[in-house]
């Protein structure tokens, strides 16, 4: 490769050419930019002073319109007013019928009644010739005005100068008027301009040159002394000082890592290499280790410690034996160990377990979390590749566990155990994942370890039961209720379900959770469109997005239906915005199909996630639910107030149902039904209840419809 064939100083030089003749670019492109721009300045003159001359003809043939003058009278009035304009001392006016004929002349009255085109007089004055055809085209031209450029000496010189004319038709006369202006005192300025950027480009040019070279010179000779202790360390002299340690740059970061192998090396006779992958074993790994903490501790920079663990490696021993497993492990080393830096470290710590140690990667902790995440989620996607093993091909991912250090502020054991606890929490998280370490993720991990089991257990064993909230309308009368799933738990009581959904998110549990809901949901509903208090009343049931994507969500949902004789007219599905962010030609399709079957669809929390006009018109909504969080300041926030107005003024233009969510006071529900809210839900009503509270309260309020505080 060319680049490699250069030296430091020539690859400076490189850059520096390359820099050169990119702003020799810029400023070439930046003069032609000038001068067109003077030269449209000076057409935008002449043009404006062309206007004056052209309104005295204007004027004089009005006057002979008008019966004031005769018509030949007009034409010798219009034409003394232009011969006698001048301008700027030099400047005039003049006037060609078209035929080339001199009309008025401000400059060379001599030229009056003469011909220049396809006459005597034009062969005797070439040049004029040439302005008058210029002139005529632009005349003849559909606009019948323009721009003229012709070349014609000044009055009493010899040398032509390049002029701009503009000339302009007047009809009624077949006239040409015209007026134009050299442009030589342009190129004087531009080419003050020239030289100025080019005495700027040389003063650059020195200036970048020198720092070019001085820049060049330390890297160079930085290089040359750490390329002698390279080769001093590779002779076996281990006892002298790696040079340029401090430097902050790449050769800083050379210098540190060849600090790193002097001091490793020194034991290297004593330490082996793992016989399978050729990676350093746990021995090995301690010591690089201890050195990374050590240099940590001098240069204050953090480094980090990852446990990488592959996924279901035993089922590929299993399925195709340890001969395979061993293919693996040694292409998971050397793709480890691709994807690092010379200065990091990959080790086997046994199994199919791997560390890998980043030195010297950040100042702060924001930063080095943000560089290890990084390098975790290329070791990611570098390990997820099928892997050719033999005649076998295996897909894998890996969990990894990241821990931080600064310093010598924990032991080499403690970190490895650090990194251990945040693999197995990736593994929780559902695998192919990184994870973080910190002081509490023992504690949590163990706790949340417990909780996901136990859940498991609850939808299976009858620990679950659904609370109904009402959904009443403008008189207070209940149209429906919000399915909203609860936990008894036999050990912990009540558990609320902010302690338990994002769990079944994370585990995957929230599917066969929300279909157990689904599934109660259209139970109930069915039971009581048979009883006259809650006949009619319709179930509203969250779906979660990762619920919602399954490719037989729709065969679910009407199969909950069927096998319980719910009607689907009663059925709403509350959707939230972020299901929206990915594949929404899947969601529309979806609900297309549910939606012909008489299913409902309400827009869950509006407004505080992923909100899209685009949505709202293209999906098959119902209903927009206005979040409690702007329900809640309506009355003392005035951006609250304006978003919910906002809200359901946007609802009703696109005929949809709005609800607020989350109203606790009279107040609040006042507020909203002066501003055209029509449907409500929450504490002022009622909270949450049991089934036979909830059918109690639907009994009790279809007698009594103005609304009662729930607290009262």
């Amino acid at each position: 490769m060319f680049l490699a064939r250069l030296s430091v100083s020539g690859r400076f030089l490189l850059v520096l050419v390359i820099g050169f003749v990119f702003q020799a670019g810029i400023s070439v492109v930046s003069l032609i930019d000038l001068k067109r721009s003077l030269v449209q300045d000076r057409v935008t003159e002449v043009k404006h002073l062309l206007e004056v001359a052209y309104s005295d003809v204007a004027y004089y043939h009005q006057q002979a319109r008008e019966g004031r003058m005769s018509d030949g009278q007009a034409r010798a009035a219009a034409a003394d007013a232009l011969r006698s304009l001048h301008y700027d001392g030099t400047n005039y006016f003049f006037v060609w019928d078209l035929n080339g004929t001199s009309i008025a002349h401000g400059a060379q009255p001599a030229l009056e009644g003469k011909t220049f085109l396809n006459s005597p007089d034009a062969d005797k004055n070439p040049v004029v010739a040439y302005m008058v055809a210029r002139l005529l085209e632009v005349a003849r031209s559909p606009s019948q005005e323009g721009v003229s450029t012709y070349r014609i000496p000044r009055r009493g010189q010899a040398v032509p100068l390049e002029k701009i004319a503009y000339s302009k038709l007047f009809a009624p006369w077949g006239w040409s008027v015209g007026t134009g202006a050299y442009i030589d005192d342009i190129d004087e300025a531009f080419n003050a301009r020239a030289l100025s950027l080019l005495w700027e480009f040389l003063g650059l040019t020195l200036l970048a040159g020198g720092i070019t070279y001085l820049i060049g010179r330390d890297l160079a000779l930085a290089m040359g002394r750490l390329a002698g202790r390279v080769a001093s360390v590779a002779r076996g002299e281990l006892d002298g000082d790696v040079p340029d340690i401090e430097r902050r740059d790449e050769v800083g970061a050379m210098a540190r890592a060849l600090l790193v192998l002097r001091d490793t090396s020194r034991e290297a006779v004593e330490l082996r290499l793992d016989q399978l992958t050729g990676l350093p074993t746990r021995k090995l790994l301690m010591d690089h280790l201890k050195g990374a903490l050590a240099l940590s501790a001098r240069n204050g920079n953090f480094g980090a410690v990852m446990l990488v663990d592959m996924d279901n490696f035993k089922a590929l021993n299993d399925t195709h034996g340890h001969d395979f497993g061993d293919l693996m492990l040694r292409e998971v080393a050397q793709r480890l160990s691709l994807g690092l830096r010379k200065c990091d470290t990959v080790a086997r710590l046994g199994g199919d377990e791997f560390v890998v140690v980043l030195l010297d990667i950040a100042a702060t902790a924001a930063e080095a979390a943000t560089a290890a995440e990084r390098v975790a989620a290329k070791l990611l996607e570098v390990l997820g590749r099928a892997y050719q093993l033999g005649r076998v091909t295996h897909i894998s991912t890996a969990s990894i566990g990241i821990t931080l250090f600064q310093g010598a502020t924990a032991s080499v054991e403690e970190l490895l155990k650090q990194a251990d606890l945040a693999m197995y929490r990736s593994k929780e998280s559902g695998r192919n994942a990184c994870r973080f370490f910190d002081p509490e993720m023992e504690a949590t991990i163990r706790e949340r370890s417990l909780l996901e089991s136990e859940l498991r257990h609850a939808i299976t064993d009858g620990q679950l039961l659904l609370h109904y909230q009402p959904q009443v309308g403008p008189e207070g009368q209940v149209k429906g209720a919000e399915a909203l799933v609860r936990w008894e738990h036999p050990r912990l009581g009540m558990v609320a379900p902010s302690e338990f959904i994002a769990l079944a998110e994370e585990t995957g549990l929230i599917i066969p959770l929300g279909r157990w809901v689904l599934e109660t949901a259209c139970r109930q509903m069915a039971v009581w469109a048979g009883q006259r208090p809650t006949a009619g009343l319709r179930i509203a049931v969250n779906v979660s997005a990762r619920q919602f994507q399954q490719h037989d969500f729709v065969d679910q949902v009407m199969a909950a239906l069927r096998s319980n004789g719910a009607d689907a007219g009663l059925l709403t599905l509350e959707l939230t915005e972020s299901l929206f962010v990915h594949n929404v030609e899947d969601v529309t399709r979806k609900m297309e199909l549910l939606k012909a079957q008489g299913i409902h669809f309400a827009l869950d929390d509006f407004g505080t996630g992923y909100s899209s006009l685009h949505y709202l018109k293209r999906l098959p909504l119902d209903q927009i639910k206005i979040d409690r969080s702007f329900v809640r300041d309506v009355l003392t926030d005035p951006d609250d107030a304006a978003i919910a107005k906002t809200i359901l003024v946007l609802a009703q233009t696109l005929g949809l149902e709005a609800l607020a969510e989350g109203i606790e006071t009279v107040d609040q529900w006042e507020f909203l039904a002066a501003s055209g809210c029509r449907n409500y839900q929450g504490y002022y009503f009622s909270r949450p209840l049991p089934l036979a509270a909830f059918e109690t309260y639907v009994s009790r309020r279809s007698a009594a419809p103005a609304p009662v505080d729930a607290s009262a």
